[in-house]
């Protein structure tokens, strides 16, 4: 069967992915197009043209490579090319099976309108991303995981993790001596995304997950390579009450590899309870606005619960001061956080040499996501001093003296 002749409208985003999976065995593509001048002035070939200039070209099918299809194809058939010749790879890409492959290019054979929906193609699609994705990742782990860091954010990068942490831990794990390779993450929700699902798959370490909803772990649980790894999950509501028990329960004591805590809330208090493992790597999520210097944390509540306790959604968990001085006492270095500003990672002392600390762990990251809610739960953007401001009113704790008082005062607002 002779190749199918296509011209490729949009060079974007969508495009990039299209080319992960165009098979020129198959198809030929003979032009490549946009309306944005800019973009087709990037690209050095001769097969650019102008959307005007389709029509004039011989090809089977127009591809269009962009998420706004209807207005391209509106706009191309006002040139006179056929609908039924322009494809729409953007809703393909999210909804089509095709029987026995799962290449966009098999769609450019002459059974292309003998589709049925699902989510089959997607999962191949994903699955076919992922890989590159590892290998990617493989290739940049080798390249650092020797180096001395100025900052923990030169070992960052992301598959699973919502910042760079995936990278951080990678580094880590090179540099610190680990004899038990498993983990402890709680706070997972469905474990999409999470910092040890890399870990878990790339090393195949041996973990232990918790989220307080049951249906997330059920997800977790449903997930179609679950089988495939040495994973506990378990559903439960975290206090300093039940820790050391779920924990011990999972059959974990004694020393681990990382402990991933990120509870938003209770955080600090429910690690100060944790007294049944050692984890020679500890990763805590702080709250970056409570600043570098106070130590400071909400009052232990056992069922607090951040989107209740304030609309803002700003109101929750420890200051890094406050875990770096819980660090300080129980014997870890603090490494430094990711650029993110959120997530504050620790070696335990007698499993790294000092040399390996960054050179310049101890500054203070401002962190640059903007979370703030109003009390429609809508996103506000606030920035910098303007969030405590949100939640003057509510009150912390200094964890050194115990003492309770309001943002406000605390903050000088």
């Amino acid at each position: 069967m002779p190749k199918k002749k296509i011209v490729v409208f949009g060079l974007g985003k969508i495009y990039r992915i299209f080319l992960k999976l165009y098979d020129n065995t198959k198809a030929e593509i003979v032009a490549l197009c946009d309306n944005n001048e800019k973009a087709l002035a990037n690209i050095i070939t001769e097969k650019t043209v102008r959307p005007e200039e389709i029509a004039n070209l011989e090809f089977d099918y127009v591809v269009v490579t962009s998420s706004y299809y209807k207005e391209i194809a509106s706009q191309l058939c006002g040139y006179g090319i056929e609908k039924s010749r322009i494809l729409d790879f953007n809703s393909i890409y999210e909804n089509i099976y095709i029987p026995g492959e799962f290449r966009f290019v098999e769609l450019l054979k002459d059974d292309i309108f003998q589709m049925s929906k699902s989510d089959n193609v997607l999962e191949k699609i994903k699955d076919v991303e992922e890989k590159n994705l590892f290998i990617s990742a493989k290739l940049f782990i080798n390249s650092i995981k020797d180096k001395n860091l100025v900052s923990l954010e030169e070992a960052e990068f992301q598959v699973y993790s919502q910042f760079g942490e995936d990278g951080i831990i990678q580094w880590l794990i090179h540099n610190v001596e680990i004899e038990n390779k498993t983990f402890i993450e709680f706070g997972v929700e469905d474990y999409s995304e999470s910092n040890t699902r890399f870990l878990l798959m790339n090393n195949n370490w041996t973990g232990f997950v918790m989220d307080g909803s049951e249906e997330n772990i059920k997800r977790l649980k449903n997930w179609k390579y679950f089988w495939k790894y040495d994973l506990s999950a378990k559903a439960a509501f975290i206090t300093k009450e039940n820790i050391n028990e779920l924990i011990t329960e999972a059959g974990y004591s004694g020393d681990i590899g990382i402990l991933s805590i990120d509870l938003d809330g209770n955080d600090y208090w429910i690690l100060n309870s944790i007294t049944c493992v050692e984890p020679r790597i500890l990763i805590c999520e702080y709250n970056n606005i409570y600043g570098a210097d106070k130590k400071v944390s909400i009052p232990y509540n056992k069922q607090f619960i951040r989107t209740k306790a304030h609309y803002s959604n700003l109101y929750w968990g420890g200051s890094i001061a406050a875990f770096r001085d819980w660090a300080e006492k129980k014997g870890y270095y603090y490494m430094g956080s990711n650029s993110a500003g959120n997530n504050a990672f620790f070696v335990r002392a007698d499993c790294i040499g000092l040399e390996k600390i960054p050179q310049t762990a101890n500054v203070f990251v401002e962190s640059k996501y903007r979370e703030s809610r109003n009390e429609k739960g809508e996103l506000t953007y606030k920035r910098a001093g303007s969030r405590l401001e949100c939640i003057k009113e509510m009150e912390l704790v200094d964890i050194c003296t115990g003492q309770q008082d309001t943002i406000s005062n605390i903050y000088n607002i």
